[in-house]
């Protein structure tokens, strides 16, 4: 790849001149280095070994320490291309070598970047995908590697000013966060604002009456079920203070979060690598409440009947805990997936939920029939039979803030029977 892409990667260093400076003085650093050691102790402890070998050892040694030293700089660890920093002429240059960069990323997609178990043998990879479409997108994946049409995990991509062949190192593509691509995410987190569990203006709890404004207290959501961590992204840059605790059971898949999906990092957000029907029981317990429960654990078995949400949630003593943590006024919404006998798997879950709660309501989110579930304790007749109209509204509300259209989406999916 280096020599088909050495023209390109010429043009793009050239007009990056003055950052490289620095960079050319550690190479120089380095083989300064590289040098005095093999004139050094290590050169003596291996100059037998040298001697026997003959010449033939000694060249391919140093061709290999060449090597290791050209990868490492600048390609792998310098900056990434600072735009801000170009003259518009160096700018035009780029973009005259934009099209064969991006020939070159889209004429090979997918990417395979790596690959995890979890700790009961199932495995995942990592892709990364390119495409034309109103300029070049990009999106990253956890593919299920028994079912590679089935994907644990997608994000978009952020899209540079100018894709040079600075970017055709996949990992120098950064997550969006700003943007989801599954409809269930999207509807699981503004369940807690359909439902009023969540607010963009709520006022600080137990302010009660005198002038004296208090400051106002954090939302508290728990996200059982991490994926990559593009949905715990999105809540992150929500405009509001929200408290976030995500519990994972897989430590590989928080690994795979962090490295490849931008995980955020924030005092807001606690991990707990445990399992979640253990979480939900000792919050229970201990009278702990959330404003908003998103239920998002799958099985990763290729063949299990009901793939999200596990089993293991479906027990009557764990929906009670989470019927009791989410309080009087918080929501629970839940990502309802099952490959076969789609219908009457989710009647059934949605009837296991609907036992525990003052109110439930299970919505289609996409064309293929696929629902969500949405519960509350705030009211017998809190749901979408009864107050269509009042959920749509707070759903515009949320849509004007984040820029959606999640209200009308849901409106057209779920439309009321006479």
């Amino acid at each position: 790849r280096s020599a088909g892409n050495a023209p390109r990667m010429k043009a793009d260093m050239a007009v990056r001149k003055r950052q490289q400076q620095q960079q050319q003085q550690q190479r120089a650093a380095v083989a300064a280095t590289v040098r005095a050691k093999i004139g050094s102790g290590s050169g003596k402890r291996c100059g037998g070994v040298f001697q026997k070998m003959g010449r033939l050892v000694v060249a391919i040694a140093l061709t290999v320490a060449s090597l290791v030293c050209y990868l490492s700089f600048p390609f792998a660890s310098d900056p990434l291309l600072n735009f801000a920093s170009l003259s518009e002429e160096e700018k035009a240059e780029l973009r005259k070598l934009e099209p064969s960069v991006i020939a070159n990323l889209t004429a090979h997609s997918p990417y395979r970047l790596g690959r995890f178990c979890d700790s009961g043998g199932y495995c995942f990879t990592i892709e990364q995908r390119y495409w034309k479409q109103n300029g070049l997108k990009a999106q990253r994946f956890i593919m299920y590697e028994l079912n590679d049409k089935l994907a644990l995990t997608m994000a978009y991509l952020k899209t540079p000013e100018i894709v040079t062949a600075h970017h055709l190192v996949h990992t120098r593509w950064p997550v969006d966060h700003g943007r989801l691509i599954f409809s269930y995410n999207m509807m699981q987190i503004a369940a807690g604002f359909a439902l009023e569990g969540l607010s963009f203006n709520r006022s600080a709890s137990g302010g009660g009456g005198g002038s004296q404004q208090q400051p106002l207290q954090p939302q508290r959501m728990l996200q059982i079920g991490m994926g990559g961590g593009t949905a715990t992204g999105y809540l992150a840059s929500l405009p509001m203070e929200l408290h976030l605790d995500v519990v994972e059971l897989e430590p590989n898949v928080y690994a795979a979060a962090k490295e490849w999906f931008d995980f955020p990092v924030s005092p807001n957000i606690n991990v707990h690598i445990m399992d979640g029907v253990v979480f939900v029981k000792e919050a229970a317990a201990k009278g702990v409440t959330f404003d908003s429960l998103i239920l998002d654990a799958s099985s990763n078995a290729p063949d299990a009947r009901i793939v999200c949400p596990h089993e293991v949630f479906l027990q009557e003593d764990v929906i009670a805990a989470m019927s009791k943590v989410i309080g009087t006024r918080g929501v629970l919404s839940v990502n309802l997936f099952m490959p076969d006998e789609q219908e009457r798997l989710q009647e059934e879950v949605a009837r296991q939920f609907a036992a525990h709660f003052a109110s439930c309501s299970a919505l289609v989110i996409n064309p293929g029939g696929q629902k969500f579930l949405l519960c509350t304790n705030r009211a017998v007749d809190f749901d979408w039979a009864n107050q269509r109209e009042r959920i749509l509204a707070n759903l515009a509300a949320f849509d004007d803030v984040v820029g959606t259209n999640v209200a009308p989406f849901i409106d057209r999916l779920n439309p009321i029977q006479q």
